[in-house]
């Protein structure tokens, strides 16, 4: 299959795109700091030529406070890969969502103060799903927790995880989000879904992580028991 990473080249993706290329899969990698822009939309309808699969990881990661940055990396580039997925005739697009922003104001996964990007976060789901419904797409919204480094127990910025209180029973490991977007690409489904993906042990109490059991076969290896 050809698959196509936006993000390409961040932490998220490293994992992700070995896994797909020992599977067999053929990746092409799309990431700003290759001088591609999911705000670029002819660079992401050429991109997109071609593949069976797209999977979106390109966010704003720069500065998420930066409201402009955020709708504009985080909206419109969505919106811009959705449309070069549906003209390019794509088979199914798997978005990298955000599971804590989806959780009611005060729990304890709540991000904060970052009010527009979390709004950004919830549009990217509503835009897949409204592509979805339109144009007959295959759509998979995979709702993340905070993405951190299992093998290491630190962050991604390499920081020890017993250090780390945001977010802290809504982690995920990077190496569990690679397989869990493996196994989607696999996967059989047709329209719009959404699971969340988190690792940490006190999930069950806050996430429905039924559902990726059930859509794609999934669950984390690492729960992070020592936290």
């Amino acid at each position: 299959m050809n698959v196509l990473v936006t993000g390409g080249m961040g932490q998220t993706a490293l994992p992700m795109i070995e896994l797909l290329r020992g599977a067999g899969h053929t990746v092409g990698i799309f990431d700003i700091a290759d001088a591609n822009d999911v705000c670029d939309y002819e660079a992401i309808n050429r991109a997109a030529r071609g593949m069976d699969a797209i999977i979106h990881l390109a966010v704003n990661v720069a500065d998420p406070r930066d409201e402009a940055l955020s709708f504009q990396t985080n909206v419109y580039g969505t919106y811009n890969v959705l449309r070069a997925a549906w003209g390019n005739h794509v088979r199914k697009v798997l978005l990298a969502s955000s599971a804590p922003v989806h959780l009611p104001p005060g729990c304890a996964c709540d991000p904060g103060e970052d009010f527009a990007y979390d709004l950004t976060k919830h549009l990217q789901e509503a835009m897949a799903r409204h592509f979805a419904q339109t144009y007959a797409m295959n759509v998979l919204a995979l709702r993340l927790g905070h993405i951190v480094d299992g093998k290491t127990q630190t962050d991604l910025g390499g920081n020890p995880l017993s250090g780390l209180s945001y977010c802290r029973g809504g982690w995920v490991c990077r190496y569990d989000v690679a397989r869990a977007f493996c196994m989607a690409i696999e996967a059989d489904f047709a329209g719009y879904h959404r699971i969340d993906i988190i690792g940490s042990h006190q999930a069950h109490d806050r996430f429905d992580l039924a559902a990726a059991r059930e859509l794609i076969g999934f669950a984390c290896e690492e729960n992070f028991l020592e936290h």
